[in-house]
């Protein structure tokens, strides 16, 4: 079977299936956390974890969410580039040199090097 991100037997019976019981598990959740607990004493729902868990889950995972998403993830990325001086930042084992071409003819793709860089960057232009 080729891989398709279109639907085919079993992806759309579960995907129908985690549709649903998502859906059931959102509701049952508003229940818990709206409804006033003595409602659900009378109807005979004894036990329900407090109240204080509908909103602190949430604002929980919010909190790492957030925390990976500004501080966690950031640092590992710093963590794995080379410093400004490592030979790494500069050339790799994908880098292309600058090869001979043929005059007129249509220069290959390569990367520039950085002393071309730095001189056509920092390098006062003559007048």
């Amino acid at each position: 079977m080729e891989h398709t991100p279109a639907p085919y037997g079993p992806r759309s019976v579960y995907g129908y299936a985690l549709y649903i019981g998502s859906n059931m598990l959102f509701f049952l959740y508003l229940v818990w956390a709206i409804v006033p607990d003595y409602i659900l004493h009378n109807l005979g729902l004894t036990y329900w974890p407090s109240k204080y868990w509908a909103i602190a889950i949430p604002i929980w995972g919010l909190t790492a969410l957030a925390t990976f998403a500004f501080i966690i993830y950031p640092a590992i990325n710093l963590s794995m580039t080379p410093e400004i001086d490592d030979i790494r930042s500069i050339r790799d084992k994908y880098s292309h040199q600058k090869k001979e071409t043929v005059p007129g003819g249509i220069p290959p793709v390569f990367d520039i090097p950085i002393t071309e860089v730095s001189r056509k960057l920092y390098l006062p232009r003559k007048k």
